[in-house]
């Protein structure tokens, strides 16, 4: 499985995300990024990070270079926008307001903690195994496999619905 950094298309090891500096620190020798560097390190569109920018999230670049402070906060804003809202995102980082440490302990805890900790603190494939068996498929229609994927996809789908759920109810609690 590839490890990206969060909210970006970088690929990383595992040591750095233990110590994301090793990443960044020669990414802003030269001052900072330009936009266009910035997209496609994001993934994203450039009028998304524009956007952003012109909506106060992110301050402006200086004279068209995004730090590193800049470049994180682009980078936190694009990994969670699909759980809270851009304000609630904004919210929340400035309760801190150390973009790059939170981003930096974001990823040390990604770094020490099971790639999918669900599947490793639950019986998942044992559980769908039991719900399939205690139904009568007709695997003349579909093969096994596919059910299990389906069934797999489906409850993977439902757990990300009540931890987003769980997420926002606490960032609502702060």
């Amino acid at each position: 499985m590839e490890l990206l950094l969060p909210g970006t298309m970088i690929s990383v090891s595992q040591s750095h995300l233990e110590d994301v500096d090793q990443v960044f620190r020669p990414m802003f020798l030269s001052g900072g990024l330009q936009l266009r560097q910035v997209v496609g390190l994001l993934g994203t569109e450039a009028h998304t990070v524009q956007n952003w920018v012109k909506r106060g999230f992110v301050d402006s670049p200086v004279k068209k270079f995004y730090d590193q402070e800049r470049f994180v906060r682009l980078a936190l804003l694009n990994y969670y926008k699909d759980v809270f809202s851009l304000e609630e995102i904004i919210l929340l980082l400035n309760m801190v307001r150390q973009d790059s440490m939170v981003y930096s302990a974001l990823c040390l805890l990604l770094a020490h903690s099971p790639i999918d900790p669900i599947r490793a603190e639950t019986k998942f494939n044992e559980m769908i195994e039991e719900a399939m068996s205690a139904r009568s498929f007709d695997y003349k229609k579909t093969s096994k496999e596919q059910v299990r994927r389906l069934l797999t996809i489906l409850y993977t789908a439902h757990l990300s619905i009540v931890l987003k759920r769980e997420a926002v109810k606490m960032a609502k609690e702060i």
